[in-house]
């Protein structure tokens, strides 16, 4: 049998094969560097994702803000206009008689009625020599219409003495004033008349006393008025004569 002897060239091919590997073996591997781009998707989120949201929240909200306080600035602005237009619209007559009203019922109020005193003279026709001169006064209370007393004392340049004891009650023909201006009054009472220069009850002589008086009340101030007058009557015939009015 004929003996298989490998031949020079097959050991030569095997230490070539040999030689190569060896190579291969020593020869260090390179790492495989991915991708930037896939290194910052798998590995961490983006950094600006979080600034960017924050940054349209707060332009969100300041738009929500600015459009916010756009709304209350037009609302307050047609509101005041409106105001405006309504306080134009009401007519100054009637801004003005609003106004006297006002001021007369703070001055002399409806509710609660007043109370006055008032001295007065008068120069009236109880004799039938001449004029008698007297000296007096009067009470009164109310609100427009009043409701008083008075008392007069006069005497001519000779021997008559007359006593005048009324009741009155006045009216006051201004509306917007209550207790001022032009009024008209009506008295009734008794005169008592004496010749004996003593004018006291029970006088010798006396008669019914009536008549109508026409005056106008000026205020001096808030609590004084004076209050010139005349009036017609029986018996006097005619008088007239100036009274101080003081508000209690």
């Amino acid at each position: 049998m004929k003996e298989y002897k490998p031949s020079i060239w097959l050991f030569t091919i095997l230490f070539i094969v040999l030689c190569a590997v060896s190579a291969r073996a020593q020869t260090p591997l390179r790492p495989v560097i991915p991708p930037r781009h896939a290194e910052v998707k798998e590995d961490s989120p983006p950094v600006h994702s979080a600034d960017q949201t924050e940054e349209s929240e707060d332009s969100t909200s300041e738009d929500s803000a600015n459009t916010t306080e756009a709304i209350e600035d037009s609302s307050s602005k047609d509101s005041a206009k409106q105001t405006e237009e309504s306080k134009d619209s009401i007519p100054k007559d009637f801004a003005d008689k609003t106004i006297v009203n006002e001021d007369s019922i703070s001055d002399n109020p409806k509710e609660k009625p007043e109370f006055f005193f008032a001295p007065l003279v008068e120069i009236i026709g109880y004799s039938r020599e001449g004029p008698s001169f007297g000296a007096g006064f009067a009470l009164g209370a109310g609100n427009g219409v009043v409701i008083g007393a008075r008392f007069l004392y006069a005497n001519d340049t000779e021997s008559i003495h007359t006593m005048e004891i009324a009741v009155f009650m006045r009216a006051y023909l201004r509306r917007t004033e209550v207790n001022t201006g032009p009024f008209i009054q009506i008295i009734a009472g008794a005169s008592i008349f004496n010749y004996e220069h003593v004018a006291a009850p029970p006088a010798k002589a006396g008669a019914l006393s009536a008549g109508i008086a026409a005056g106008w009340r000026f205020p001096l101030s808030k609590r004084i008025y004076i209050e010139p007058s005349i009036r017609a009557g029986y018996p006097y015939i005619t008088g007239g004569g100036v009274a101080f009015a003081f508000r209690l």
